[in-house]
């Protein structure tokens, strides 16, 4: 699972729409971008169903797929002793295998793939974003029209009115002389 289809991409797209609407609220709120961005960052402190968004779990799939082994092997060394000299304690441990597993080959692919999938996904959505955003505004702008538009026109059905016929619009002073 280390390279991402065509799919994946559509479906990681979707998983981050859902996302984004879970936490719309909170970050629309915000103040400024930096503080929708300090939000994001901080989702996992301070969003109790964090663990619970579909985007949250594909994504602790995907690195658990893609490093698994490299976790399982570390563990393995330095619990039986064949790692570097590690102190005693389970966060030392811990911290130990996470310093070899982010200094491996698989991570540093892992993460790279990640970021390049991630980029086109989110290029993806602001596009579409923005797309719909001028669908919305010429939708706006024909709606805006029509109704202007429907203002003037002359809605009687009496045709024997002399009124029927069309308006002129005049200024005041024009109508005086």
């Amino acid at each position: 699972m280390s390279q991402f289809s065509s799919e994946d991409e559509a479906e990681l797209q979707s998983l981050l729409r859902e996302l984004l609407k879970g936490v719309k609220d909170r970050i629309s709120g915000a103040p400024s971008v930096e503080c929708a961005e300090e939000i994001l960052l901080h989702l996992e402190e301070t969003d109790k169903n964090f663990h619970n968004y579909e985007f949250v779990k594909y994504l602790r799939e995907y690195v658990e797929s893609s490093l698994g082994a490299v976790i399982e092997e570390e563990t393995e060394n330095f619990t039986r002793g064949d790692g570097h000299a590690v102190g005693s304690g389970q966060d030392t441990v811990v911290h130990a295998v996470t310093k070899r597993t982010r200094e491996s080959t698989q991570y540093k692919q892992m993460m790279q793939t990640l970021k390049q999938t991630m980029m086109v996904v989110v290029e993806s959505l602001i596009n579409k974003f923005e797309e719909d955003q001028l669908k919305k505004e010429e939708m706006d702008r024909k709606s805006q029209h029509e109704q202007s538009s429907s203002h003037y026109t002359d809605n009687c059905s009496d045709s024997d009115s002399s009124f029927n016929q069309s308006y002129a619009f005049i200024k005041h002073e024009q109508l005086q002389v």
